[in-house]
């Protein structure tokens, strides 16, 4: 895989993490909104996108669409979690708690005897009002060495208690997402220094000289009763072996 294929992956993998919805009592809805903007040394974009997702969350389920081509299932009740290929019609199972050397494809495997990276989260004093939730701001910096290559990130992250969100059960399969992919198993524990549940994230990212922004924002949460089948998997899917690098790019798993 290329590097700026990696690095696409790798913003839009922390992106669904850090804006994953959740609440305990009834089904919810939340609608965010994604913007990915590639800019060259001297100033210019090439490249950018635009998409929104849609989360719903019950008390122990989870399905996240982020731009029509992947969505992932959690069943906590089940103690699995599915990778939908939208473009494929494919589907990949992991149980839980993910084991994740032992689920990926080869590939896979290959991109991650050459990564490390390391990560670090400083809690800030400043505040502000996103959307009618009082926010706090959490600053992190995230060092990613791949065969040799630097690829230094920094992720400014707004964090509210305000949105009726039960962080308790927000941490459960926030957790599942962090464990589930080689760029992001080794950052939980520092990540649960963020106290509240993000609703903005901006992502910067250097690769090469070129550097990738991202900047992901919930517009809205809402209580609603998930259309049926919502957390089940499709019966027309196959199953393939996992593949994380599909994530957040749509990418086939063949």
């Amino acid at each position: 895989m290329k590097y700026r294929s990696v690095q696409f992956v790798i913003t839009s993998i922390l992106l669904s993490v850090f804006l994953l919805p959740l609440s305990v009592n009834a089904d919810h809805v939340v609608k965010k909104t994604k913007q990915t903007t590639e800019t060259v040394m001297n100033g210019s974009n090439q490249k950018s996108s635009k998409n929104d997702g849609t989360t719903w969350i019950s008390k122990n389920k989870m399905r996240q669409d982020d731009g029509g081509a992947t969505s992932i299932i959690i069943r906590l009740d089940k103690d699995k979690v599915f990778i939908l290929n939208h473009v494929d019609k494919t589907y990949s199972e992991m149980d839980l708690p993910v084991k994740l050397e032992e689920n990926l494809t080869p590939e896979a495997k290959q991109i991650i005897q050459v990564i490390k990276i390391s990560s670090s989260v400083t809690e800030t004093q400043e505040t502000r009002v996103i959307k009618g939730w009082r926010s706090q701001k959490f600053s992190a910096d995230i060092s990613i060495s791949m065969m040799g290559m630097d690829m230094p990130m920094t992720m400014e992250i707004w964090a509210s208690k305000e949105t009726g969100i039960n962080l308790k059960t927000f941490r459960k399969f926030y957790a599942v997402l962090l464990s589930m992919n080689p760029f992001t198993k080794g950052l939980l524990e520092e990540f649960q220094k963020i106290e509240g549940y993000p609703v903005l994230t901006k992502i910067s990212m250097r690769v090469k000289g070129v550097e990738t922004k991202s900047h992901e924002e919930v517009i809205t949460v809402e209580e609603n009763r998930a259309p049926k089948g919502t957390y089940d998997l499709p019966s027309e899917y196959t199953r393939v072996a996992y593949n994380p690098l599909i994530l957040g790019n749509g990418n086939s798993q063949r």
